[in-house]
Parts: structure tokens; sequence; C-alpha cells
């Protein structure tokens, strides 16, 4: 699968709507995909996928901590028993990487209040989230971020009944493995053999604000991809269950109006 990425750069930045945009390319599909650490860029985006007419509304989504940070200090297991850095969803072709980090710099303590707009939009019985070990996401969400996932469902068990992968492995799988086994191995990808670094050089932090630092180019790329996976694998899954559950649904109703036909006649 080729992969590329390119950032756009004739979008103004200010310090209320501040966001970075990128265009992704995965082999044909294109992605757009905004990293923002506004409020009010992130209540825009998702005022905008909760107007869809689908119902109901799929998405995915990806958590994540940023443990080159974090195991400096405390270590990578126990830096994964903390509050997420960055939020990734994805619907369709458009994402969005929030920071759920709100502090301005490294020396401040952490901002723990709710987010309402996440809040209201998980809360939403419209909105079913799609993503990786949804069960431990949804439940750090709720105690680290004050969000409530209300509908969660968790891509390796709706891939495994939806394409029928029951003689699979897939609680080992990530998410590019279950892509292949699912949608096929035009979804295989070179990745990076070292783990991504987020941000630039460790000199530039003490200088740049939280909000006005730019991902890496590459982990927007990666972030992106995995979401947007997440999506594809989820959403088709679930169209397929449950549009198998309704072509069911359907014969069996037929099936019994014959039935009662026939004993009418009798």
């Amino acid at each position: 699968m080729d992969i590329s990425i390119q950032r756009i750069n004739d979008i103004p930045f200010d310090r209320t709507s501040r966001y970075y945009a990128y265009t992704i390319h995965v082999d044909h599909h294109r992605i757009l995909t905004l990293a923002t650490t506004s409020a009010k860029t992130l209540s825009k985006w998702l005022t905008g996928i909760l107007k869809s007419t689908i119902s109901p509304i799929l998405i995915a989504v990806s958590a994540e901590h940023d443990l080159h940070q974090h195991t400096k200090r405390r270590g990578a297991a126990a830096a994964k028993d903390l509050p997420y850095d960055i939020l990734t969803l994805c619907s369709g072709s458009q994402c969005l990487i929030y920071h759920l980090d709100t502090r301005m710099y490294d020396s401040d303590s952490r901002d723990y209040a709710p987010n309402k707009t996440l809040r209201d939009f998980f809360e939403s019985p419209k909105v079913i989230a799609l993503g990786m070990d949804m069960d431990v996401v949804a439940n750090k969400m709720e105690r680290y971020h004050g969000i409530k996932i209300k509908n969660a469902l968790d891509i390796r068990a709706l891939a495994s009944e939806g394409f029928k992968l029951e003689s699979y492995d897939v609680a080992r799988y990530n998410v590019e493995k279950l892509a292949i086994s699912a949608l096929g191995k035009e979804f295989d990808m070179a990745r990076p053999k070292k783990r991504v670094e987020w941000y630039g050089g460790d000199e530039l932090k003490n200088y740049f604000p939280y909000w006005s630092r730019e991902l890496r180019l590459e982990k927007v790329q990666f972030a992106t991809v995995d979401a947007y996976l997440c999506f594809l694998v989820g959403s088709q899954a679930y169209q397929l269950i449950h549009h198998s559950s309704i072509a069911t649904t359907e014969e069996d109703s037929k099936a019994k109006k014959k039935k009662e036909k026939k004993n009418s006649k009798n």
C-alpha cells in the first residue's frame, strides 16, 4: 500500500481556530486530516459530522500516549496508565487529530476538565465509536477525561463476525493485520522500524508552547492511516452484519407468512 502526505500550507494560523491541515493519499484514497488543540475547531468538525443524514454515524477512534515523553519519567508500563495525549477521529475520508493535553508548557499541570464538545458527541445515541481495544479506550476516556463513550464497538469482534474470521486469532492482530485479513493484501504497508517521534528535537520544546507545536509529518501520516483502517474495517463489518440481520429477518417474515397462508387454506 502506497502512502504519501502533504502539508497544506495556505491556511492562516491563529490562536483561536489554530490547526494544521494535511492531505494523505493511501493508494487511490484521499484523506483530509486536521491536527488541532483548538476546542473551536474540534466543535466545528464534530458538528459537521453530526449533520450527516446517515444513521447511525460510524466514527473510528484511536487514542494514544506520547510514550517518548512519559517514559523518561515513569517507564513504558507506567506511562500507559495515564491520560491520553491525542485522540484521532476518522469518518470516511475526513480525520481529525485532537490534542487532549491542554497545557501550555511541560511544567504546567495537566487540565483534567472534561471536554464538553467531545462529551456531548460521544453521548449522542446515533454515534457509534469503532476502534481497537475499545473497552480499554472507553474506560480510560471516562476515567481520565470525563468523556463517556455511549456506543463503543471493537473492530476485532466486528471483523470476526462480519468477515467470518472466527478461525483467525484476531485478538492478537494489530489494525494493519486485521485490515489485510478482512479487506485484502493490498492493505499491507511498510512501517518504520523505530517508534515514530511526535515532535521535533527536545531543544524546541523549551521555546514553543503546546498549542503552537506541529506533529511530525510521519506521526500525522500513521495516526491518520491507523484510524482510517479502523474506519474501513469497522464500518464495512458493521454493514455486513447489519444487512445480514435485516435479510434474515425478512426471510423469516416471508417464511412465517407463507406458513400462515398454507395453514389458513387447510
